[in-house]
């Protein structure tokens, strides 16, 4: 399909065969998997030269409109070729030196008073052991039976021997 599409926008090669077209497509696509990515930076360095271009071109073109509807137009034809030149410039900068990859490895430490969470005992904090009025619950008191549904049985021992 890009063969395709290519050979129908091309107007500068003049009749290329859609087979040698596929052919070269193949070509260039296996080259980037390999990782070779020498085609793909001089498309990008080359369509940044034409945006520049394109740019300063319309730039002046803008000063020579005769009317200020005109002149605004341009202007921003140029401005917004301007932007696309200084993208493709960093997608350009990105094939020569890609962000580093940073691996974080996490560790957590709890610290309470001065005392860290490697002693024996652990201190937890958990807003879910606090109650509203900022009053702490005590973990340590039992808890006593409820009174509720006392015709019901407990369930009785299981011998497994």
């Amino acid at each position: 399909m890009a063969a395709h599409t290519i050979s129908r926008f091309n107007h500068v090669l003049g009749d290329v065969g859609l087979m040698e077209l596929t052919d070269e497509l193949s070509t260039q696509i296996s080259r980037v998997q390999q990782g070779d990515l020498g085609r793909a930076e001089e498309t990008l360095a080359a369509q940044a030269i034409v945006l520049d271009t394109l740019f300063n071109a319309l730039a002046v073109k803008a000063l020579q409109a005769p009317v200020v509807t005109q002149q605004a137009l341009i202007l921003k034809l140029a401005l917004q070729s301007q932007r696309q030149c200084c993208q493709t410039y960093e997608a350009l900068s990105a094939f020569k030196k890609p962000p580093a990859v940073t691996v974080v490895s996490q560790t957590n430490v709890q610290v309470n008073n001065g005392a860290t969470a490697s002693n024996s005992q652990t201190v937890l904090e958990n807003e879910l052991l606090e109650m509203p009025h900022g009053e702490r619950l005590d973990r340590g008191t039992q808890i006593t039976a409820i009174t509720a549904h006392q015709d019901m049985a407990a369930l009785a021992e299981i011998d497994r021997s």
